[in-house]
């Protein structure tokens, strides 16, 4: 048996282990990093299960939506908006349901009616965050690490939304973000940045100048959002509480959604570090004395 015939018949072998692997090892980390968080309330069994669960459910959904969507592609119809809007937003909102348990979202009259693109801003706390910002239903591109685009759906997906990855080290990376923000933004498509560039929720980190020197260069509006976890997101038994959970998990919220007025970019007239220490402000001010980000 020649080298290529060797190759060819145990490639399906290989690629299933490598799957198997992959739908094991990226839960696991995301579990990790997930402790880490909730380092000061810890998850427990059960929490650091529901992490694990998580990230498979979500890598899985988004293996069959892109399963979906790859034909469309692959005929060049574009697809992004429809790919972010329903089937990345309904695996986001179902898999927060399931869970989490409910979301609540105040100040919905805040987020903009027109048609414009705009820059939402948010604090980052937890992997949860991600998918319950679907909750308020627009159609946007994350700005997120290249890591991210290696795991196995979740990263496809990402790709047929017209998601921008970036690598942190290196100038010629972050002159190709703004490049391809600059793209979306004329396409139509919001842009949505973390500004303290990793989560964390045991103490403040300050902002990054990206979103609002994009938002300067690009003469586009700020959409701030707070984002708030409960302590016990993760420990609370699965989302739907009128089966399993307590009752303080079925009438509070494992997260709330805070959308603030938009900030005007031509209100703080070319000050970018002015229009970054407010939107840090505005973030901030609904985080309660645990002042988390």
């Amino acid at each position: 048996m020649d080298l290529v015939t060797m190759v060819m018949a145990h490639a399906p072998k290989v690629f299933g282990y490598l799957l198997a692997f992959s739908f094991i090892a990226f839960p696991f980390g995301a579990m990790l990093q997930e402790r880490k968080a909730f380092r000061d309330v810890g998850l427990g069994f059960l929490g650091s299960l529901k992490a694990f669960l998580f990230i498979q459910v979500w890598m899985l959904h988004s293996a069959i939506a892109v399963m979906l969507q790859l034909p469309w592609y692959l005929m060049g119809y574009d697809i992004r908006k429809q790919t972010n809007t329903f089937y990345e937003a309904n695996i986001g909102i179902q898999n927060s349901k399931v869970f989490m348990g409910p979301i609540k979202v105040i100040g919905e009259k805040n987020l903009p009616k027109d048609d414009k693109p705009y820059i939402y801003i948010a604090n980052h706390q937890s992997m949860i965050d991600i998918c319950v910002l679907y909750y308020l239903r627009k159609p946007f591109v994350w700005i997120s690490k290249k890591a991210v685009g290696y795991i196995p759906g979740v990263g496809q997906i990402m790709f047929l939304s017209g998601h921008i990855l970036l690598e942190r080290k290196g100038k010629a990376s972050i002159k190709q973000m703004y490049a391809d923000a600059k793209s979306r933004l004329k396409d139509g498509f919001n842009i949505f940045i973390f500004p303290q560039g990793t989560r964390e929720r045991t103490k403040i980190l300050p902002f990054k100048h990206g979103a609002f020197s994009m938002a300067m260069s690009e003469e586009v509006d700020i959409v701030p959002v707070s984002i708030e976890l409960s302590d016990d997101a993760w420990k609370r038994f699965f989302g739907y509480g009128f089966i399993w959970g307590f009752e303080e998990a079925k009438s509070k919220p494992a997260a709330i959604l805070t959308v603030h007025p938009v900030m005007k970019t031509k209100d703080f007239n070319g000050d970018k570090e002015k229009m970054m220490k407010a939107g840090q402000e505005i973030i901030y001010s609904c985080l309660g004395d645990k002042k988390r980000m």
